[in-house]
């Protein structure tokens, strides 16, 4: 492989070690994938691979962060493939969900923080900033991949309560005053630009939040980083807004707007989510299956081998049946976007929460199985599928916590029992 991940010492045969490459893992998926999608996905998807084995690959460093190859991204238009942008045709949420399991296959962490910086960021500029020249420049710096976004919601007394927040907003003629303290700010710690979530009466928060871009250069801004082990490459951190004045150009919602942006944005956040999940598992499969078939055991394959096999099986069926309905749901995310009337809000929220905590627990346990089924080998820097299941760790707790998408799904199916009364 051409990646610089030699990290620790190479233990790997070196012949199975030029066999399993990112080119060979993608023919095995394509043969997977191309059933289930259309002739302009399947054109979508043989491009952007194409790129990501001449652009992307060669410059993935394993002992450095991924932000060095966010304008290698931009320069493919490969930041985010939800909203229209740039000269590209293939747009939507099929094609951001196939951008996010090609990704993912390539380097787990690197689509990880591409998710945060080019969609959660993005989205809310692109369906609320249109006529915004200001809020337009950012999004163009941010796609190029040139600078760094983040989103901040979480703080570290509300935890899930995204709602209950305290971080509060103070309202002048020209500029909102911020204070607060925010946690679990991916890409925080490397960020140009930040979407705050702040409230002006922390007593109606639902009445009185905004939605707001805030900028490396504005004073009061301070972004320590946490230490989170298992994404090493990736900076999370807590965002400290310290009196930060922000001026009303960098508004992307007025007081009492920012609660209805931040949760319609959730769906669109799970969408892409799901994609990054099914990616890792796809790669942890792969991997698993061509490894299995190449190492020799007891005079065999150990593929061969029933206690492997049997699993492996198993696991595929699962992943097969999950990729299908992920696909099927960035179709249904299409509803949402043309019918915002609640039924298909409602419907589109409970189908990506479900989705969402389906597929991502399926990347952990997929991740794990298929690790154990290889022996230690897996467990070294020598594959990519330790670095996969710590991913997928991540990956089940962003974009809201595995109780808290039960939680969602649950109110909904009591909602429609008192629609029956």
């Amino acid at each position: 492989m051409s990646y610089k991940e030699e990290l620790g010492v190479q233990i790997i045969d070196p012949e199975i070690k030029k066999k399993i490459t990112t080119k060979a893992i993608f023919k095995i998926f394509n043969k997977f994938i191309y059933p289930l999608i259309s002739e302009e996905e399947r054109e979508f998807l043989l491009e952007l691979e194409d790129f990501m084995l001449k652009e992307v690959e060669p410059l993935v460093d394993f002992s450095k962060d991924v932000y060095g190859l966010f304008p290698i991204l931009g320069k493919g238009n490969y930041m985010q493939r939800l909203n229209p942008y740039g000269e590209g045709k293939h747009f939507g949420m099929r094609f951001e969900l196939l951008l996010a399991m090609v990704t993912s296959i390539v380097d787990p962490e690197l689509d990880l923080a591409r998710v945060v910086s080019g969609l959660i960021f993005t989205n809310p500029l692109f369906q609320h900033g249109k006529d915004n020249p200001k809020i337009q420049q950012i999004l163009k710096d941010v796609l190029s991949g040139e600078k760094v976004g983040s989103i901040c919601i979480t703080e570290p007394t509300q935890g899930s309560d995204a709602v209950n927040m305290k971080t509060l907003a103070v309202e002048h003629p020209d500029y909102i005053t911020v204070t607060g303290e925010k946690v679990f700010t991916t890409n925080g710690p490397k960020a140009d630009y930040f979407i705050v979530y702040a409230v002006a009466d922390v007593d109606q928060p639902r009445k009185t939040m905004y939605q707001l871009v805030a900028e490396r250069t504005f004073g009061g801004l301070e972004t320590p980083r946490l230490g989170i082990p298992a994404v090493p490459r990736v900076h999370i951190g807590q965002t400290l807004f310290n009196g930060v004045n922000i001026p009303r150009e960098n508004i992307v919602a007025e007081q009492g707007k920012g609660y209805e942006h931040l949760f319609s944005g959730l769906v669109a956040e799970r969408g892409t989510i799901v994609g990054s999940s099914l990616g890792v598992s796809w790669l942890s499969m792969i991997t698993a299956f061509m490894y299995q078939n190449y190492r020799v055991q007891f005079g065999k394959p150990i593929f061969s081998y029933e206690a492997v096999s049997f699993p492996m099986s198993e696991l595929f069926s699962e992943l097969l049946a999950a990729t299908s309905i992920g696909l099927h749901m960035g179709t249904e995310y299409r509803k949402f976007v043309e019918h915002p009337e609640p039924k298909f809000t409602r419907y589109n929220a409970t189908l990506s929460s479900g989705i969402k905590t389906v597929t991502s627990q399926l990347s952990h346990k997929i991740a794990y199985e298929a690790q154990h089924l290889c022996g230690g080998i897996a467990y070294t820097d020598n594959l990519k599928m330790d670095r996969a299941l710590n991913v997928s760790r991540i990956q089940e707790v962003i974009g809201g916590s595995r109780n808290i998408q039960r939680f969602l799904v649950s109110r909904v199916l009591k909602d429609l029992m008192n629609d029956l009364d």
